[in-house]
């Protein structure tokens, strides 16, 4: 029996053809974060990011990928199944960042509707 990619993989980079590019600043993570090879729950971890206030990290872009649930975020649960693509290489789910903040470039980086014009 034969299965299909999940949403989010293909090849070895782990990207699917779907990556965005948006080079943002995303701050810290809140708590400790996998950072994997690829945009995928099955991609290996191949480091580890640890909170600190003081460390923003840099994404290239974001992609779909497996959907992540994370209960320990002192709002609430998140739940997000975009990955962003670090500018020290990898990936990382975007629950690891503080939700405002992925909100807020997710937000900027959403197409205009047609037709509608700035203020």
């Amino acid at each position: 029996m034969s299965s299909s990619p999940k949403s989010g993989e293909s090849g070895e980079s782990g990207e699917s053809g779907e990556f965005h590019p948006l080079p943002v600043l995303l701050g810290p993570v809140w708590r400790d974060a996998n950072v994997r090879s690829g945009p995928s729950l099955d991609s290996p971890v191949i480091r580890l990011l640890l909170p600190d206030a003081a460390v923003g990290h840099e994404a290239e872009g974001w992609s779909p990928g497996d959907e992540v649930v994370e209960d320990q975020h002192r709002d609430g649960v998140i739940t997000s199944a975009i990955w962003f693509r670090l500018a020290i290489g990898g990936w990382s789910s975007a629950v690891n960042f503080e939700p405002e903040t992925v909100a807020v470039v997710l937000a900027d980086a959403a197409p205009s509707p047609v037709g509608s014009q700035a203020p």
